[in-house]
Parts: C-alpha cells; sequence; structure tokens
C-alpha cells in the first residue's frame, strides 16, 4: 500500500523517512479511511512512514538529549487511554480538554492559541476531530487533524506513538494522564512544521491562522495609544472576530507565571465584551475577559470581589452580572487592561466560518472576498511606493463603497504569500519576501492606476514592508473608489500570493483590468468548498460582464457542461479550487470563437469555420466526429458561442475517456448507458 505502513503491536522495526506531501483534503479524507480499514481488517496497529519515531522527528540541528526517550503508544502508558477525558456532560469545549502542561519545549504559544477557541467549539471540532478514540472496535493507532496551509484546509495524520522519558509524556500533554488529545495534536503540529524542535520559538499569531484559517492582527499593547487601543477593541468586539490577548515574557523564559494580580503569563485570555459604566468617580470603560482554564482570574478593580461595584446602581450591577455568563469570565477597567496585558491578537473570521459556528451568530458577519494571484518578474512584480515606474503594474483591486451609504465601511486587507512549513527533503526552504500593500483613493471614472497617478497621489494608506507570511490592516473608509495595490518592498520579486477583503457594509471589489486566469479569480461569500450549476452561473455571468460579452449570456446548461470536467463522482458540483482552470479555459475558447465571428458580437458563426475553430482552440477531430458536431450543436448552418463551448467540452471528455485503456474496462448495461448519456459523441470518437 503506497505511503503506509502497517505493523502489529509486537512490532518495534521503524521506516525509512518521507515527508508528507498531502496538497488537497478531499483526498487526505479518503485517504485516512481507506488506511483506517485496511489497519482494521488486517488487525494490524497504524505507523506513519512519513514521520517515524527517532531523532529526526525530535531535531533538525540540536544534539539529542542526555536522556534516553522512548516512544510509546497510549495503551503502553496507561490502562484505559481516552483520546479526549470528557467529564463535562458532553461539552467538549470546557474542563479537561483544556487543563494541559507544556512540558520541555515550552510552547506555550500553541497552548494558548489551541485553547483559545474554547468559544468556537465548531472551530476546535474541525482541527481535532471529537470522534476518535481508542475504543477497541475503531483503534488503529492512527489519528487525524487538521491545519490551514494558504487557503486550504490539509488533513494530517500521524500515528499515536509520543516521546516519553522513564514513561511520561515529555512534551504538551494534559495533566489527566489517561487523556491523549493534546500530545496527539502537538505530534501533528511537529510533523507539519518537520519537526519538535521546529516548534520551539513559535508565536501564538502563527498559530492562531494554523487553526482557525482566519485572518489575524497582531497589536503591540506595551507602546501603543490607548484611545486607538480601545477603538480597535470598540470596532472589533461586535463584529466576527475573535480577541485574544496575552502577557508576554521575555524571550528567555516561556514558563507560564501566576502575578500577584490574579492574572496568568503566556495564556490566553479570550476579549468577550465591552461595556460602561457611571460610578462615583465618573465613568469608566470595562473590558469582559474569559480564562479558557477557569483559573487565573483578575482579582484587582473591577474583579468579582471588589469594592467598585458598589458604587453601581443594582439595575447596572444585575446587567453587568447577567452579562459574565461563563465561569473563568470576569471584568477589569480598560486601564487596566492596557496596563496589564502586552499582546493582541484579532482573529477575523469569514462569512462560510461564521456560518458554522453558532457561538457566532450574535455577532455581525464579514462579507468577504478571496483572490489568488501571484507577482512575475517582468510583467507585474513592480515593487513598493519608491518604485514610481513600476510599482503601478502590481496585481490591483478595486473597492467600491456605494456613495448612497451613509456609514463608515469597516474594512480588513490581508495579503498572504505562499510559505512552506517545512521543505522537501531535496529542496531549501524559500524565503519570504518582504511584503505590504497600497490603498489609493481614485476618481469613479478611473479604472487603474498609473504611474503618473502614484507619482502624483500619495497613498491614502501603505502598511509596513515586513518579511512576513501574511501583512493585515484593520481600517475605516467612507463611501468612494480605492484600489489596493498588494506588493514586495522590491521588484521582480516572483511568488504566489492570497488577497483577502473583509468589509462590514455593502461594498463592490473587482479586479483592475481585463484579464482572467487561475491566479486571479475572486470569490465573493462563498459559503461551501463545492458549487453547482447555479452559483457557479452567478460567477460565469460576473466574469462575461467584467469581459465585455455584454451581447452574449451564459446559460445553464453551460455550467453543466462545465461541471462535467471537472465532475469526477458525476455528483453534479465541482470543488471551488477547481473553478480558476475552468474560467481559464471558457476565456480562451471565447478569444478562439471570436476570431471567426463575422457580425461583430462574439455570438455567433458559421458551422463551416467548425474544423478551423477547433484547430485554434488547439483540438482536432476526424471527419466523423465532425460531422457529429455539427449535427449535435448547430442550427440552420450557425454555431452559437455556447453551443462551440459545449462541443469543446465533450471533445474533452472524449480525449479523457479514449486515454483510458478500453480493453481492461468492465462495460455493463449501467457504465454504458452513464457513458453515452455523459457523452453523445465519445462513442464515435473512440471508434
Amino acid at each position: 500500500m503506497n505511503g503506509i505502513t502497517l505493523s502489529r503491536p509486537d512490532d518495534k522495526q521503524s521506516t525509512l523517512s518521507r515527508y508528507w506531501t498531502t496538497e488537497r483534503p478531499r483526498a487526505g479524507t479518503s485517504n485516512y479511511q481507506a488506511v483506517r480499514r485496511a489497519c482494521r481488517e488486517r488487525g494490524l496497529l497504524f505507523e506513519d512512514p512519513d514521520f517515524p519515531p527517532g531523532p529526526r522527528a525530535l531535531y533538525h540541528h540540536k544534539k539529542p538529549p542526555l536522556h534516553p526517550i522512548v516512544w510509546m503508544r497510549p495503551s503502553e502508558m496507561c490502562q484505559r487511554p481516552k483520546f479526549i477525558a470528557d467529564g463535562t456532560g458532553g461539552n467538549r469545549a470546557e474542563g479537561s480538554r483544556f487543563d494541559v502542561e507544556p512540558g520541555e519545549l515550552g510552547d506555550t504559544w500553541l497552548l494558548a492559541a489551541v485553547s483559545s477557541l474554547t468559544l468556537t467549539p465548531r472551530f476546535l471540532d474541525r482541527v481535532v476531530p471529537p470522534e476518535q478514540n481508542f475504543d477497541n472496535t475503531t483503534y488503529c493507532g492512527l489519528f487525524r487533524f487538521r491545519f490551514w496551509h494558504f487557503g486550504e484546509w490539509r488533513d494530517v495524520f500521524v500515528d499515536d506513538r509520543l516521546p516519553t522519558y522513564k514513561g511520561r509524556l515529555i512534551y504538551l500533554h494534559s495533566t489527566n494522564p489517561t487523556e491523549f488529545w493534546a500530545a496527539l495534536l502537538e505530534k501533528a503540529y511537529a510533523k507539519l512544521y518537520g519537526c519538535y524542535e521546529s516548534l520551539q520559538g513559535g508565536c501564538t499569531t502563527r498559530a492562531l491562522q494554523d487553526l482557525t484559517g482566519g485572518i489575524v492582527q497582531s497589536f503591540g499593547l506595551s507602546n501603543q495609544d490607548r484611545y486607538l487601543t480601545f477603538q480597535v477593541l470598540n470596532s472589533a468586539v461586535p463584529r466576527s472576530s475573535l480577541l485574544i490577548s496575552s502577557i508576554n515574557q521575555e524571550k528567555d523564559n516561556k514558563r507560564q507565571l501566576r502575578l500577584r494580580n490574579g492574572l496568568i503569563t503566556q495564556h490566553a485570555y479570550s476579549v468577550t465584551g465591552l461595556a460602561r459604566v457611571r460610578g462615583p468617580l465618573g465613568e469608566t470603560p470595562l473590558v469582559r475577559l474569559r480564562n479558557p482554564w477557569g483559573r487565573g482570574e483578575w482579582t484587582g478593580p473591577w474583579s468579582e470581589r471588589s469594592w467598585e461595584w458598589d458604587g453601581l446602581s443594582e439595575r447596572d450591577k444585575e446587567l453587568l452580572s447577567v452579562r459574565v455568563r461563563n465561569d473563568g469570565e470576569f471584568w477589569m477597567s480598560f486601564e487596566d487592561f492596557a496596563r496589564h496585558f502586552t499582546h493582541l491578537d484579532l482573529v477575523h473570521v469569514g462569512p462560510d466560518d461564521w456560518m458554522v459556528e453558532p457561538a457566532l451568530h450574535s455577532k455581525q458577519p464579514w462579507r468577504a472576498v478571496l483572490a489568488r494571484r501571484r507577482w512575475r518578474s517582468g510583467y507585474n512584480a513592480g515593487g513598493g511606493p519608491g518604485y514610481t515606474e513600476t510599482t503601478a503594474t502590481n496585481p490591483q483591486f478595486h473597492i467600491q463603497i456605494p456613495r448612497a451609504s451613509s456609514n463608515k465601511c469597516h474594512v480588513v486587507v490581508s495579503v498572504t504569500q505562499y510559505y512552506e512549513t517545512h521543505p522537501v527533503e531535496t529542496k531549501k526552504k524559500k524565503a519570504l519576501y518582504a511584503i505590504g500593500f497600497a490603498v489609493y483613493e481614485i476618481p469613479h471614472s478611473m479604472a487603474r492606476v498609473t504611474p503618473h497617478f502614484v507619482i502624483d497621489q500619495k497613498p491614502l494608506d501603505v502598511t509596513n514592508h515586513s518579511v512576513a507570511r501574511e501583512v493585515v490592516t484593520f481600517f475605516t473608509l467612507p463611501p468612494g473608489d480605492y484600489i489596493v495595490l498588494p506588493q514586495t518592498n522590491v521588484p521582480n520579486c516572483d511568488g504566489k500570493f492570497l488577497l483577502r477583503i473583509l468589509t462590514d457594509e455593502q461594498s463592490n471589489i473587482c479586479l483592475s483590468g481585463r484579464e482572467v486566469n487561475e491566479d486571479n479569480m475572486v470569490f465573493r461569500n462563498i459559503t461551501s468548498e463545492f458549487l453547482e450549476e447555479a452559483p457557479l452561473l452567478v460567477i460565469i455571468y460576473s466574469i462575461y460582464l467584467y469581459l465585455g460579452y455584454l451581447s452574449d449570456k451564459p446559460s445553464l446548461e453551460l455550467c453543466k457542461s462545465l461541471i462535467m470536467l471537472r465532475d469526477y463522482n458525476i455528483s453534479g458540483r465541482i470543488n471551488l479550487m477547481d473553478i480558476p482552470v475552468l474560467m481559464h479555459m471558457l476565456h480562451f475558447w471565447r478569444i478562439a470563437f471570436q476570431k471567426f465571428d463575422r457580425v461583430g458580437h462574439g455570438t455567433k458563426t458559421s458551422s463551416y469555420n467548425l474544423r478551423a475553430l477547433l484547430w485554434e482552440a488547439g483540438s482536432t477531430a476526424s471527419n466523423k466526429v465532425l460531422e457529429c458536431l455539427v449535427l449535435r450543436f448547430s442550427k440552420s448552418k450557425i454555431l452559437t458561442s455556447e453551443c462551440f463551448v459545449m462541443a469543446m467540452v465533450r471533445l474533452h471528455l472524449a480525449h479523457d475517456i479514449n486515454r483510458l485503456d478500453v480493453d481492461e474496462l468492465t462495460w455493463n448495461l449501467e457504465a454504458l448507458a452513464v457513458f453515452v448519456l455523459w457523452s453523445t459523441i465519445a462513442k464515435s470518437f473512440v471508434a
């Protein structure tokens, strides 16, 4: 079995290391089920060939520790191991699940990121699928976790052999010695980044993005203006954003410490609310926080038993006490919050995740667009604002906030460059560029900013160009037209990037320019990984308008035909990631068709042109197939652009079938019926 090593429980042999290279989460899920089924059928325990136990799983550069490390399965450490020791009546986001110790690695940042997901149990279940256990009916030594990477969710599989010393786990582990979800999650995360050593010196910001897929924006509170900090809190709390605050120690001190005021360092506190109260000393802004562990609460002013509450009216006390809904939740003044906490992370959650997480439904959802593009040296890698002659060649995105709107629009812009969690064994890890973006306000009639415009007009905002995988800005914009230019600090840097824009008001966002390819598609408020013909029709129609195909409108039949090209399971749906490829093919065929349009509208041509049309579109057909195409797709010797596209779809399907070894296929009646219905000309093509 390719990429899978099975062993009996008493088999101690290891396998050669091979790096994990899974690209698509949907394939990973099916592989997981296949491996699990194979293990169960053979009565074997899974051994991960891509991350075998040994020094390479622990370190890249450091020397092995002096004390011997033994890799053990949970069943060798205790009699009745559990994945999650749930003692809270079925609520997995509470209780012992977060009673966890960091261990020798000191990766408290990872623990803080995981514990911050207590408010969003659906998000946590996505990362740590809860149906896994050590039950004899399902256990096979295989466990699965999910992490976000550059716009996709990746499945990471691991076996349950864990590093121990004297029979005890040495890294991240639950205080309950029979619970192992935390240790297995850390192992999967170490596999994602190459080894356990890679988890030393990490940061909560990176882990939050890996665990949520959200846009993560970080603030250092120690030197930040207090008014700006409060404005950030006031804007983010009512919206679909998670707010995580922490108290960071010096770099050399990664241990958690309990301070005299009750707070714990290197620990994540979720900001859950804001309030203003009027007391004897005037108006006081308050911040409500929650400790996911239920311990380590604030003991200073406005804590549960402080005297400040005595100065409030009974109504205010009742309102604020009701608003403290969970154990571990407490109030403190904003001044104390800004004084004691050193770091704040905002995790902006898109509309698709907002829909699946009921805990966020009380918050206002963001509207979202996403675009995948790349910088190409010599074409559109124009560098930062200092390179006035070339910066306008960078990819441009037009944000239009309707002028009829009376409110300012809150906008989050994120540019993420492609990054590797760890390199393939034979390659070096690609260095990150210094990236950022500029925002220009433009006249309503302007489609793109030009070099002359860049010289004459200062940008409304320019981010600091940082050598980071993501650069984020959260700001407000009045009604108007704006251009966002993602850019590298210097020109001629080749690489992919992911642009995500969130807005809380109705806005129009599109690409500036008229090229359409697999790198620059924009998806609006897509809430599912798969699309049927109706939402695909909306996307194609917007592309038609964008490219100026005003005299032609796509139909549902066209969408169904395009879906056929990528619908390998005949489900009537395609994966969202396949849409850019389809749009590229559609645009290419339309350009070929326009060369033979005698009327000039790009909608119809003579059927006599079909042979030349196929040649222009990069395809050929025999006389018999050409005759079938004319009979099937033309009417009164006229071939429309839509019928030409559907003909090209059928030809592509026929080519795909022709590549199969027909002699090895079992042609029963059902298979033949599906074959004939799915491609009416394939039979004559293969023949």
